[in-house]
């Protein structure tokens, strides 16, 4: 990736501050709480490139040794990998490294998905990996090049790739997709097959490695570099990330779109039936930042001060409300029945379609008080995210 075009505008710390530059307990708080995000980000990134190290390690042991114990192993990977992932997009929606212009996130998890571009599907002639004639060798780079190509559905790369890849196309009403693992043995296509899964998850770690390089301590230049020093436009970022992930997105795209539709295509994760999990740790993600601690894959936290501790200063009715609001956006998520493409079906008043809605009214409801703390703030989020907002 290339370094943020605005890290030109760094300048060196003068040595003494004005009167007016002085440090006062609101702005030495804000700086605490941007140093901590900082510290949360770049421990959350980092998983996520072990996580999808471990993904593609997986993925090479069943492509070695093919069989249902290898994708059925390789499949669990990918579910749990998928969790620090999700915890992430809490960090988007600012134009920071994983969606500014130059980010890789339209090649990490762009979605819905269209299958056959990719492979043999239903309505399809086999996609990339049929086109012998035009992709004749399939590649990390041709797989990049080819990723939203005369069209937003025409994906062929990320983590929903690897899904479909993994799953196959989910025709069940009671389950998600069934892939044989003979599709990457003796099926049409097996050898590439292979290949175009190999190469997605080679693409994913190079992705997530330079979004973790560019939150990396102590980088001359790097984002963070830039974020810690304008602390006060970096407070604004934070907020913006957490209103727009939990209200546009959470409440709106993930769920109110799939409740109007009812239609299976218009879930998050459809191929493994995981959407659940997708709403679980999105809003765990959002939870994260208000507390202002992580928990590590390697059961450590990363803790300090959080947007919580912002509301306590500039707004402090507002806390018991947001803290209400951030514990049941995840608590209604962990409501909502398996499988998600069932649970949107069936009478407004049913089980799944209430749980969905609670959750969404929880999400709305702490995008709302976001918006209001940034108010207190004296910070004026714009109604439209910046960044690329495809995934």
């Amino acid at each position: 990736m290339k370094p943020p075009l605005f890290s030109l505008l760094a300048v060196p710390l003068t040595l003494a501050l004005s009167p007016l530059q002085a440090a006062t307990p609101e702005k030495d708080l804000k700086k605490q709480v941007v140093l901590n995000y900082g510290n949360i980000v770049h421990a959350n990134y980092s998983d996520c490139v072990t996580a999808a190290t471990e993904l593609r390690d997986s993925i090479q042991a069943f492509l070695k040794k093919p069989s249902a114990d290898s994708l059925a192993a390789a499949r669990k990977v990918w579910i749990k990998a998928r969790q620090p992932y999700l915890q992430s997009e809490a960090y988007r929606y600012y134009a920071g490294p994983i969606d500014d212009a130059d980010g890789p996130e339209p090649l990490l998890n762009s979605w819905p998905l269209d299958e056959v571009y990719i492979d043999v599907a239903e309505g399809g002639d086999g996609g990339i990996i049929g086109n012998v004639k035009g992709y004749p060798q399939i590649s990390p780079e041709l797989i990049e090049e080819l990723n939203l190509r005369d069209g937003e559905k025409n994906i062929s790369c990320g983590w929903h790739a690897i899904e479909f890849l993994l799953w196959g196309q989910d025709k069940s009403v009671t389950g998600p997709g069934d892939r044989p693992f003979t599709d990457y043995t003796t099926a049409p296509n097996a050898k590439r097959r292979g290949e175009y899964l190999q190469a997605c998850a080679e693409l994913m770690i190079k992705h997530l490695t330079d979004v973790r390089d560019q939150w990396a301590p102590d980088q001359l230049g790097n984002y963070r570099n830039i974020f810690e020093e304008g602390y006060e436009n970096s407070v604004e970022r934070i907020l913006t990330g957490m209103i727009f992930l939990s209200g546009n997105e959470l409440a709106g795209e993930r769920l109110q779109v799939a409740w109007d539709t009812q239609e299976q295509e218009d879930e998050h994760s459809c191929f493994s039936d995981t959407t659940h999990q997708d709403t679980i740790f999105d809003a765990i993600g959002l939870q994260n930042i208000y507390r202002g601690s992580y928990l590590q894959l390697n059961g450590q936290a990363v803790a300090g001060p959080g947007v919580r501790d912002l509301a306590k200063m500039a707004k402090a009715d507002l806390v018991p409300l947001l803290d209400a609001k951030v514990d049941a956006t995840v608590e209604n998520a962990k409501k909502i029945p398996v499988p998600f493409d069932q649970a949107i079906l069936g009478p407004i008043d049913g089980p799944g379609r209430k749980a969905i809605m609670a959750t969404i009214a929880a999400a709305e409801d702490e995008s709302a008080l976001l918006r209001r703390l940034a108010r207190a703030l004296k910070i004026d989020i714009p109604e439209e995210a910046a960044g690329d907002v495809a995934g």
